[in-house]
């Protein structure tokens, strides 16, 4: 349970168990992962806590619980865990969640929903959740888990107690190949650390030139874009390691340990663009990703995107 998180995940376990021992969770919770692979196992752990009328902690104390074995069987009626169907989180198996959920509690007076990558919440099934959390009943709890908080829209965000877990200490001393294939999709055809290394230097090479020539990159897309991102999936990869730039960009700029990138040309654009302007350019690009999703046109997305990120002062 919970407590087995204490050493790797102290932080994290502290807040937790405080909260448990005080009665006094928030209604929802949206845990970074940092990477960290066990979150939505604490997620669990966590859900069992808030169930138990003991408010144990570890499995010492719990041995026997049925509640606790129906949960691991996935089989407890107050816990719903969401996880993506495909590519995405559609808004109808929220819209199913949500109906379930405004009937009486049967066995406990709690109710927990966990919605794992819920960075992959589009745009309707955000609003959807989103209405979700404006209108917070007593008894629910919401636990959202999020590889990158970046892609989660901000009036969510902002009604979530944000959490975020320690990084997976195994990884820090990996090459940035090694750690995309960690933490990212790998598109098919980049089987190697080297062909993704490869692509790293061509997002870096395209963010340099846009950053530094503005709106005149449009004349250079072909070269540096789609030569080398083709398909749906590669061009979402191309906008994920962007926006995990532009979010060690921010670090920099905050003073923080960057988590993928940590270059030359990183600490350049860092002391070249205001919090503000970083905050925004990331928005324009999950906005840019999100287009992607629904077949978008991509040298028309690319234009935009290319024209929106110079405009911003």
């Amino acid at each position: 349970m919970l407590d087995t998180y204490i050493e790797e995940q102290e932080r994290v376990y502290k807040i937790l168990k405080k909260a448990i021992v005080e009665k006094k969770t928030s209604h929802a919770y949206l845990f970074e992962t940092n990477g960290y692979r066990e979150v939505k196992q604490v997620a669990i752990a966590f859900a069992k806590a808030i169930f138990c009328s003991k408010s144990y902690t570890n499995d010492a104390n719990c041995q026997t619980c049925k509640q606790c074995k129906n949960i691991d069987k996935n089989s407890f009626i107050e816990l719903r865990i969401i996880e993506p169907d495909g590519m995405w989180i559609k808004k109808e198996q929220l819209d199913e969640l949500q109906k379930e959920f405004s009937t009486k509690s049967l066995v406990t007076n709690k109710r927990v929903y966990i919605i794992n990558h819920a960075d992959k919440l589009n745009n309707s099934s955000a609003n959807t959740i989103l209405k979700f959390l404006e209108e917070p009943s007593d008894n629910i709890i919401a636990i959202l888990i999020a590889d990158n908080i970046y892609q989660i829209i901000e009036t969510i965000l902002s009604r979530c107690q944000i959490i975020s877990f320690h990084r997976n200490k195994e990884i820090e001393s990996k090459d940035i190949g090694e750690k995309i294939s960690f933490y990212m999709c790998i598109p098919e055809g980049l089987d190697t650390n080297e062909k993704i290394e490869e692509k790293v230097e061509v997002i870096k090479k395209f963010i340099k030139t846009i950053e530094e020539k503005k709106k005149d990159m449009i004349l250079f897309t072909q070269h540096f874009w789609h030569e080398n991102f083709i398909g749906k999936e590669m061009n979402l990869f191309a906008f994920n390691l962007m926006i995990y730039f532009y979010r060690d960009m921010l670090a920099k700029k905050l003073n923080m340990k960057p988590f993928l990138f940590d270059n030359p040309t990183l600490e350049s654009l860092a002391q070249s663009n205001e919090i503000s302007q970083i905050n925004e350019k990331l928005r324009i690009i999950n906005h840019a990703k999100e287009d992607i999703k629904y077949n978008a046109n991509i040298p028309l997305l690319l234009d935009k995107l290319i024209i929106e990120l110079s405009d911003v002062y």
